[in-house]
């Protein structure tokens, strides 16, 4: 089971409305809320529409900037030279990213998500990391007033909620700003800065993927996309543009002529897509408003197409997970054969002189690939000076798909780096064919066996279909020594949790008739299931494996619950039993006692930290006192804890909390976030994912602290890396 990303976005609220007042006065009287323009878009960007040629990844001219360590944000007095010289013209007409903050402890953080705001025409706009917002603003001279406001009412976990309202308890407290070197900071009325923020590069309309919001249906109206479907524009330095109409790819050409933008007639594949319904219909309309496109405009990030007379064709926003790769990038490591490579040579269709065609270049020959893209197997090599017919490109002109007719589809596909091409001028642009995809180890009717000394961890991929892309969660293996190869061991799954004797796998599923907490039989490959509501999660098991316990916001208040159920399939929903114990997420069975661990409050809501229970819900008793302290794991003796925090340094670390006197000790110290721990079967290491590096991956480290070692890489961005888990069995 997939899902549309879009849809996944909205979580449960549904519909977004314009109903709660975020900001308070800020001095004088309050000015009244003015609506953010409808066509304004504040959702986040949802598809990667291009595939980047290098085997290392390539990084994104818009990726978000480096937040701001902790020390930057530090409480400081505001220089009255600095406030007095700051210059209303440059803090509007600017698209800013929070890089530091206040959290609601009045401590300095950075934060992991992207909130941006903008400030324009005494109207302030922008999204604090879950949801879009407005307020007014007033200036005068380095004076900063914000007004009463509103945002949208969607839920997102706790974590990103906690940040979003520290955020906007900031802009209610704004009195003053100065801006110095593409970087605005934000202070109260004593001077003491509360958000630091940086500059987006403005884009251009070449270089970037254009995602579109809004396009004309040929009936006189602007609408919105249809949910679960993208549209992109791809505008090539050579005159080209492509990208996707919602179903079909399509390429056209373009002229521009200072705001003056014409589009000659789009050429599609000829894919029929029947969900969701009107797909085509609004395929038709896109494509037939960008032929009457006469100028362009690119404001504050938002791409505009008009017409003749000024009516809107097409807006777009920048997609910031997508990339165009410019040659430069493609060239440093475009995709040559290795010296120890094993592939056979494979033989391109000889070409006749007139039709094009292409010649390696690179002195090891040249990979054949089955698609536009290092992620695609290799089917063989192409030496040096071997010549073949160019059938097509790909649309970020950085692959050529030749003729190879022992190829799958008789196609394949070259790094253009290391091909000389000729007669190349009309060479059409050719879909990507889908990425083939990994068979989990574990199948109905076939026995696995976990290995032993194995991590577990999940994470999450993209699947793409045609032109859509979904997004997947996936269990993984992989052993515990540096450079291993992670194996995939279940799909639909996330939060793996294995029982004491290693039979049975439990995890956390959204799969739409196996919602919540559910099961494998490792045995034989049987499907289980141990509850029936979405919002059940974070299984783990009782140390003698008879029962799970887990946290669920399932009554609709928002307010995290622990419950305990018998480790046993229930294939009639009806039949489910649990016993609700008490307020808290995270829970962690001591290994040994009846006594779980776990994230809460007290009953009045406040004390938050870590606590531990009785598993009838007696005894509950403060153990930490740090409300974003998460996810506590027991040490095998039940000695200590291991747990991951953000408001104790800033930034997400890892933290020792010993039993016996609740002595905490910090274990890692990194400016990338560290999260998600597991303790060895022995006691003496820490598994945990980290994005040191730029890039996520699997770490392992003492259980005393020090340095780390990356056990795997974990392809991909992990937008939802909080709702992931390590289980390391025992």
């Amino acid at each position: 089971m997939y899902r549309p990303r879009a849809r996944r976005m909205m979580l449960l609220f549904g519909l977004m409305t314009l109903l709660s007042l975020i900001f308070g006065a800020c001095g004088g009287a309050p000015a009244t809320p003015t609506p953010a323009p409808a066509e304004v878009p504040t959702e986040a960007p949802t598809e990667v529409a291009t595939q980047a040629p290098t085997e290392a990844p390539t990084e994104a001219p818009t990726e978000a900037p480096t937040a701001v360590p902790a020390e930057e944000v530090a409480p400081t007095a505001a220089p009255a030279e600095e406030i007095a010289a700051a210059s209303p013209s440059a803090l509007e007409g600017v698209t800013w990213q929070v890089t530091g903050y206040r959290n609601l402890q009045g401590k300095p953080a950075a934060p992991e998500g992207k909130a941006i705001l903008t400030f324009q025409n005494g109207q302030l706009t922008g999204n604090g990391g879950c949801n879009g917002f407005f307020a007014s603003y007033t200036l005068d001279g380095a004076q900063l007033t914000i007004a009463q406001g509103g945002s949208t009412l969607i839920a997102c976990d706790d974590v990103t909620m906690a940040r979003e309202q520290a955020i906007l308890a900031n802009l209610d407290a704004v009195a003053s700003y100065a801006v110095e070197d593409g970087q605005l900071s934000l202070f109260d009325g004593d001077g003491v800065l509360l958000l630091s923020l940086t500059a987006q590069a403005t884009p251009t309309l070449q270089g970037v993927v254009w995602q579109a919001t809004n396009i004309n249906n040929g009936r006189e109206a602007v609408v919105g996309l249809i949910e679960g479907t993208q549209i992109t524009a791809i505008f090539g330095e050579d005159g080209s543009l492509s990208g996707s109409a919602g179903c079909n790819n399509y390429v056209s050409s373009y002229t521009v002529e200072g705001e003056k933008l014409t589009i000659g007639m789009a050429a599609t594949t000829m894919m029929f897509c029947a969900d969701p319904a009107g797909v085509m219909e609004q395929e038709a309309a896109y494509l037939a408003a960008l032929g009457a496109v006469a100028t362009y405009s690119i404001q504050n990030g938002v791409l505009e197409l008009r017409t003749a007379d000024g009516a809107l064709a097409a807006r777009y926003i920048v997609a910031t997970d997508a990339v165009v790769v410019s040659p430069e990038a493609a060239s440093a490591d475009p995709d040559p054969v290795a010296e120890d490579a094993t592939a056979e040579p494979v033989a391109f269709a000889a070409a006749a002189a007139t039709v094009p065609s292409g010649r390696v270049t690179a002195p090891l020959g040249v990979n054949i690939r089955v698609g536009p893209g290092t992620q695609y197997p290799i089917v063989g090599i192409a030496p040096l000076g071997a010549t073949g017919e160019i059938v097509g490109r790909s649309a970020d002109g950085q692959w050529w798909a030749a003729s190879v007719p022992t190829a799958p589809n008789g196609q394949g596909w070259v790094a253009a780096a290391y091909v000389e091409a000729n007669n190349t001028e009309n060479v059409p642009i050719l879909p990507a064919p889908p990425l083939p995809q990994a068979a989990p180890a574990i199948q109905e009717g076939a026995p696995y066996e976990v290995p032993q000394n194995v991590i577990l961890f999940s994470a999450s991929r993209v699947l793409r279909e045609g032109n859509r892309a979904y997004d997947l969660e996936d269990i993984y293996a992989v052993q515990a020594t540096p450079g291993a190869q992670a194996e995939m061991v279940a799909n639909n799954a996330m939060q793996p949790a294995l029982s004491p004797d290693r039979s049975i796998l439990a995890f956390y599923s959204q799969q739409s008739d196996k919602l919540g907490v559910g099961g494998y039989d490792v045995n034989t490959g049987r499907r289980l299931r141990f509850s029936r509501f979405i919002e059940d999660s974070q299984p783990r098991w009782s140390p003698t494996g008879d029962r799970i316990v887990f946290a669920s916001n399932r009554q609709g208040d928002r307010r995290w619950r622990i419950y305990i159920t018998p480790a046993v399939d229930k294939e009639d929903p009806n039949d489910m039993n649990y016993v609700e114990l008490d307020f808290g997420k995270d829970p962690d069975w001591h290994p040994s006692q009846e006594l779980l661990i776990l994230k809460g409050c007290d009953p009045t809501g406040n004390n938050c930290g870590l606590y531990t229970m009785g598993t009838d819900g007696s005894n509950r008793t403060q153990f930490t006192n740090v409300a974003s302290d998460s996810l506590p794991r027991w040490f095998p003796d039940g000695s200590a804890v291991v747990f991951m925090s953000e408001e104790r340094d800033g930034n997400w670390e890892l933290y020792r909390a010993n039993v016996a006197d609740g002595a905490v000790t910090r274990l890692t110290n990194d400016p990338a976030p560290d999260g998600l721990p597991a303790v060895s079967p022995d006691g003496r290491q820490i598994a945990f994912m980290s994005k040191r590096g730029g890039a996520w991956g699997l770490w392992v480290m003492s259980a005393a602290g020090g340095d780390a070692t990356q056990i795997t890489a974990i392809p991909g961005e992990l937008p939802d890396w909080l709702r992931q888990a390590v289980d390391w069995p025992r």
